[in-house]
Order: structure tokens, then sequence, then C-alpha cells
């Protein structure tokens, strides 16, 4: 009876991981009102790349991206330092720098703890 939900859980686990291949992650500064950062997973794969931002509170997890992006040519623009990061009083605003021959779309992210 429980090898169905055991070996579900286990190929859960491993999709996951599956995922996170080539994935970098990344903490960005600065940092947020009451301690909030924004983390990003970038990865690429052949001639696409993607991203994902998520808002990293007090307790130390993101459990959901607050926005995500593809980029032409498999650029890695967080890694390349090409964004910045802007914080207001309760939340921040994500804008990746792409170019008229690599674009980055959606470009702009909101990031918020609250």
């Amino acid at each position: 009876m429980l090898v169905a939900p055991a070996a579900a859980a286990g190929l859960g686990v491993a999709w996951g991981a599956v995922g996170d291949l080539g994935a970098e992650y990344h903490v960005l500064e600065p940092t947020g009102p009451g301690g909030c950062r924004a983390v990003v997973k970038e990865a690429s794969f052949l001639l696409a790349g993607r991203g994902e931002v998520f808002a990293v509170g007090a307790g130390g997890v993101g459990w959901k991206p607050m926005g995500s992006w593809t980029a032409d040519d498999g650029i890695s623009p967080i890694a390349d330092g090409s964004y910045e990061l802007k914080w207001g009083p309760k939340e921040g605003t994500l804008l990746i720098h792409g170019s008229n021959a690599n674009p980055v779309w959606p470009a702009l992210h909101g990031v918020s703890c609250g």
C-alpha cells in the first residue's frame, strides 16, 4: 500500500532534480526591506536561456517564482551582471537587460516578500 505513494514521491524528486541540471543560482544585491532577498535560478541550453526570480524572506525559502523569462541565444544576463534591482518601501523591481540581437522577455519583474 505504501509502495505507490513512495514511488510517486521519488519520481517527483527525480523530476525536480532533472529540472535543475545546469542551473545556477544567484543571490542578488542589494537586500530589500525586512531582509527580503531576490534569488535567481538561471539556466541555458543550446540557443535558449531561461530564468526565474524568487523572493526569499527570513525563513530562507522561495516557494514559488515571482516571475520568469526567456533569453535568446542562451545568454545568462544575471550571471553577466546585466540587470538592475531596485527596492521601494515594500517591494522591489528587477529589470533584466538584453540587447536587440539577444532580447530577454519579459524584462521587468516585481519582487516582494510580503
